[in-house]
């Protein structure tokens, strides 16, 4: 058995020395780093080259986004046939030493796992919650469960899904889902690309889990962040094909309509504050994701014949707070 860490970074040279040595630690025997570069102009490939050695680095021309990035280093990973689990971790967040060995013992335990988090925590303010999961809501919207709650320890759980900072993956979930190394749905680029595939794996039958015994810590939006405009554009308009994609038809129904409401909303108040940044970004984003629907129709199609969970679960976990 084998774990992998798969890193995208770009242009985070700051960030990797906190990142990597927290990898370095890792109490689980048999573990294997991949990093790939997403074409950094800040020097992070020549760091990583002169400082960590056992990093199997994957150094990219540019920018191909997160999703695409991502799936690069999986399919280098599943080419090792001893690996079994493979771990996401931003270059923003950190993970304690026990975090990989708690997460896979709960792993080997439960073989329909396809992936899983422990409570990732506010890396300034241990007190407060980054993610204890993720979901769409009713209307419609991919929420962070848990976000800038105070932590209080819960009961293991199954969730939607979790949260793509830091979390790992079933190999055998990765290996069988419908759109084989198109793992991280590529046509997303980045943002919400971890709830469409977290969608996948709960629609087919999959679980994903909360657990408790450790613990990561994220700073959060430390390259996006840099470009709010951008993340508010990706994020509507990945929304209508993630929905498209994935839901039943009549949560897809409950759903859309309930997106035409919130972005009403959203954008009369953005109007009234003369808050014009994130609201021509609403706009232009819906616009580009309608330019997507026939794609995201024709992916719908083919998952269908996947999609067999029961509809009360799926109630249940998209009710989750």
């Amino acid at each position: 058995m084998k774990l992998y860490f798969i890193i995208v970074c770009y242009n985070n040279k700051d960030l990797l020395k906190t990142c990597l040595e927290s990898v370095r630690k890792q109490t689980l025997k048999n573990v294997g780093l991949i990093v790939v570069d997403n074409g950094s102009k800040d020097g992070s490939a020549e760091y990583i080259k002169a400082n960590y050695k056992e990093v199997d680095l994957i150094a990219l021309k540019e920018n191909q986004g997160f999703a695409i990035a991502n799936n690069i280093g999986i399919k280098k990973a599943l080419k090792d046939s001893e690996c079994q689990y493979i771990s996401l971790l931003n270059t923003d967040a950190t993970v304690d030493k026990n975090w990989a060995e708690v997460l896979v013992d709960f792993a080997d335990r439960h073989p329909k796992t396809a992936s899983l988090q422990t409570p990732t925590l506010d890396y300034y303010d241990h007190t407060i919650l980054d993610s204890r999961g993720i979901t769409i809501d009713a209307q419609g919207r991919a929420r962070q469960l848990g976000h800038r709650e105070v932590y209080r320890k819960r009961d293991n759980q199954k969730v939607f899904g979790v949260n793509a900072a830091a979390c790992i993956f079933t190999s055998a979930f990765l290996k069988e889902q419908v759109f084989h190394d198109d793992y991280f749905d590529h046509d997303m680029w980045m943002y919400l690309e971890d709830v469409d595939i977290a969608a996948r794996a709960t629609m087919s039958g999959w679980d994903n889990w909360y657990i408790e015994g450790s613990f990561a810590y994220h700073m959060g939006s430390a390259s996006s962040g840099k470009n709010p405009g951008f993340s508010v554009f990706m994020c509507y308009r990945n929304n209508l094909p993630l929905l498209i994609k994935n839901l039943p038809a009549g949560f897809l129904a409950m759903a859309l309509l309930g997106a035409i409401a919130t972005d009403l909303e959203t954008l009369v108040g953005l109007a009234r504050s003369k808050n014009l940044i994130p609201l021509k970004a609403i706009i232009k984003g819906r616009v580009a994701s309608l330019k997507m629907v026939p794609m995201f129709v024709h992916k719908r199609r083919r998952f269908n014949k996947f999609r067999t969970i029961d509809k009360k679960l799926l109630k249940q976990l998209m009710k989750a707070v």
